[in-house]
């Protein structure tokens, strides 16, 4: 019986101007024992008790960039975590600058810890906590915004414990052997996963997070071989030099990443309010045509793994 390990609930997905059909952005994935909140635009409150799911549960509020569609929600969310008791920290994720969209509150009953990332080019790790990484890049947009990668590592093979005895490793190595890492024994001998375990292979799930940004480098690169590729697509190719202009991407551009990254599923998020629902095989189309693996994301869509 399939189990699911990561879920991927689509709290909104338009663009910077909602419409009946297509709320402002926002993505919640649920994944072992954390809830990571992406992009609280305004109404992220009420979008979450949609679904059953209270503020009290967060635990981390990563942002992609400062414009109003994709952080106004903050303020509101971390007071209405006060008002209702949370005693638990929380973390918040962003750019330069997302420290002024948290201030303690007064009598604050938890703590928010706040991580600002400076602009890099560079695949960087933000935190590392059980099986779980989150790491970003900065890619193309019209102010810093962060790319977010998600990374859920799993046993990558059967562990042989009578072998790894044989070998003399000490029990304190087993689990980050059998989570796929290559270590070093103080005695100096390396111990590849394999030498210990039968069918390795990749168990990691990796799920990536475009935010606004124009196709490019920064983007492939961070989606290499993922599993998901959630990528803005604001427009259609008929209006790709507004796109350009604007720091966004075409359904067209979100397909030619994702082919070139290798990830196994796109997701195409962002669209601009200009389109209703009955754009929806235009993007499908335009996208699929390239990138046979792709869906386009609706309000409430869920996806698990």
């Amino acid at each position: 019986m399939h189990q699911t390990v990561l879920k991927i609930i689509f709290l909104g997905s338009g663009g910077a101007i909602p419409r009946p059909c297509r709320e402002l952005p926002g993505v919640l994935i649920d994944v072992y024992r954390y809830r990571i909140l992406i992009d609280p635009s305004e109404g992220t409150v009420r979008r979450l008790e949609s679904i059953g799911v209270s503020p009290l549960k967060l635990t981390h509020i990563m942002v992609t960039h400062l414009h109003a569609d994709h952080v106004n929600g903050l303020p509101g969310l971390l007071a209405t975590m006060l008002m209702l008791n949370r005693v638990t920290p929380v973390t918040v994720i962003g750019p330069v600058g997302i420290s002024d969209f948290t201030p303690t509150p007064v009598n604050s009953s938890f703590k928010i810890n706040v991580i600002e990332l400076k602009p890099t080019s560079e695949i960087t790790l933000i935190e590392s906590m059980d099986n779980l990484e989150l790491r970003y890049v900065t890619t193309y947009h019209t102010v810093q915004n962060n790319s977010y990668l998600i990374t859920l590592r799993r046993p990558v093979g059967t562990f042989n414990p009578g072998k790894a005895r044989e070998l003399g490793i000490p029990v304190t190595y087993w689990r980050r052997i059998q989570m796929g890492e290559t270590i070093t024994l103080p005695d100096g001998r390396v111990i590849e996963p394999s030498m210990v375990m039968s069918n390795v292979g990749d168990k990691s799930i990796k799920v990536v997070y475009t935010g606004d940004t124009s196709p490019g480098d920064n983007v492939v690169k961070l989606a290499k071989d993922s599993s998901i590729l959630i990528h803005d697509s604001t427009y259609l190719p008929n209006d790709s030099n507004e796109a350009e202009n604007r720091g966004h991407s075409t359904c067209l551009d979100a397909a030619l990443d994702a082919k070139e990254a290798g990830t196994k599923l796109l997701v195409l998020t962002h669209m601009s309010f200009r389109y209703g629902y009955e754009y929806y095989w235009d993007f499908l189309k335009c996208a699929s045509d390239v990138f046979p693996r792709t869906v386009v994301a609706k309000d409430g869509m869920i996806i698990e793994i």
